[in-house]
């Protein structure tokens, strides 16, 4: 294997590293096997232009052909971008898969309800928000709520969870700090003064 697929190779296992990401969570997403990702990252496979395009794909990567000239720079952006946003924020990624472990591990007869379907949907959608890299606490607390959810009861709580999970997944939709955001309260319409009470 050549200097290049090694560079390559290990630019892919980082970035499943860094993403908390399984060899078999990747193939989940890429339709690569897994079998395959372990050969490529270990290096004891020439890699196929269709299975970096999926890996790539999975891993938010975009794949480029830049002229020779323009290789350090790209290399430099790549180097400074990488390490101020995958080593500094993955946090999020991992505990995104986390709490999608936790998710899988919920009593079947919790599966099945609309708050579990509500809460799969969100949980797959948030992965597609870059600015997930910046919510770390709220993925956290989602996280261990699902980890607390047991059968007797459970339901309820699931249902929260599945709400504060759709909120979250609107913030990065929508591009809103869920750190600078305070939940909505509902005011009245008017209010009245103390002494005008009838108190």
């Amino acid at each position: 294997m050549t200097y290049a697929s090694e560079d390559i190779a290990a630019t892919l296992k980082n970035a499943r590293n860094n993403k908390g990401l399984s060899q078999r969570e990747l193939s989940a997403r890429s339709g690569v096997p897994q079998s395959h990702i372990s050969k490529i990252e270990s290096n004891a496979v020439d890699l196929r232009l269709s299975s970096l395009a999926s890996l790539a794909h999975a891993l938010d990567l975009e794949l480029a052909l830049i002229p020779r000239k323009a290789a350090p720079a790209v290399r430099s952006i790549a180097r400074s971008t990488s390490s101020h946003t995958l080593h500094g924020h993955s946090d999020a990624l991992r505990e995104l898969t986390k709490a999608n472990r936790a998710f899988a591990a919920l009593p079947k007869a919790l599966h099945e309800s609309s708050a579990a379907h509500t809460l799969q949907k969100q949980l797959a959608e948030m992965s597609n928000f870059r600015n997930i890299l910046q919510e770390t606490d709220a993925v956290r607390q989602m996280r261990k709520a699902l980890e607390t959810i047991e059968n007797a009861g459970g339901l309820k709580q699931l249902e929260k969870v599945a709400k504060d999970a759709q909120r979250l997944r609107n913030m990065l939709a929508h591009n809103i700090s869920a750190t600078h955001s305070e939940p909505a309260q509902s005011r009245p319409a008017y209010s009245l003064d103390e002494e005008d009470s009838d108190g």
